[in-house]
């Protein structure tokens, strides 16, 4: 019986530690120096991101995680990643938002330019038309005929700063009151809210999210009913 029982308690033990909960993983931090990294002088659109989406829509949004994978570039001694998104055909009947997504501990800093159909900087948002759009600081806008690209870069002015903002969030306790012997037992709710400061650094990694609306009929499609 004795090698039995041991067999059974082994079992124990893996069922235990089958069920016991695995820490979450901590929440990715900013991203603050690219040194060591291979980059390029000037961005390519290779592998630009569609922004038409596949099913006739009216809006869309596309999320990308910029990591260290993705390409970088170097301009006067300065590096940054990037990430290039294709606009849909007729893009001056788009109304874009585009930035930099607020995460945990870090925001991606964004930088945006547009480009034309050779991948040449058409024009550059300046730090100053960027806000706080949601979840995000991002920056929005109606491209022009000519312009076939965005191209957004991670910010070296921004990158290493940090920002505290100060959010109210909404919290829940439930429970459960017993029966009596003149009412039945009930479960219950109970929210209120939660205020606190949340601080983040902005950083050369994070998710970047760009939100396309047609002005009329569908993406990419004006005359589309």
């Amino acid at each position: 019986m004795k090698p039995f029982r041991i067999l059974m308690a082994m079992a124990s033990v893996t069922v235990l530690s089958a069920c016991a909960s695995t820490p979450p993983a901590p929440p990715p931090t900013a991203v603050v120096d690219l040194a060591g990294k291979t980059c390029a002088s000037t961005p390519s659109v290779k592998d630009a991101i569609s922004l038409t989406p596949e099913k006739k829509e009216a809006y869309y949004t596309v999320s990308t995680l910029v990591d260290s994978v993705k390409p970088c570039l170097t301009v006067d001694n300065t590096s940054s990643n990037y990430v290039v998104y294709a606009l849909p055909a007729h893009a001056e009947n788009h109304t874009i938002t585009v930035g930099g997504l607020q995460e945990a501990v870090r925001t991606f800093a964004p930088s945006v330019s547009l480009l034309d159909a050779d991948g040449k900087i058409t024009r550059t948002f300046g730090d100053d038309r960027f806000a706080n759009i949601g979840n995000m600081l991002g920056v929005q806008f109606r491209p022009m005929p000519t312009e076939r690209y965005i191209l957004v870069q991670s910010n070296p002015r921004l990158v290493g700063k940090s920002v505290s903002t100060f959010a109210t969030r909404i919290a829940a306790t439930s429970g459960y009151s017993p029966g009596t012997a003149y009412s039945y037992g009930y479960s219950y709710q109970v929210q209120h809210g939660v205020e606190g400061s949340q601080s983040r650094v902005f950083s050369h990694e994070g998710s970047v999210a760009v939100t396309v609306q047609a002005a009329t009929g569908k993406i990419g499609l004006p005359d589309e009913k």
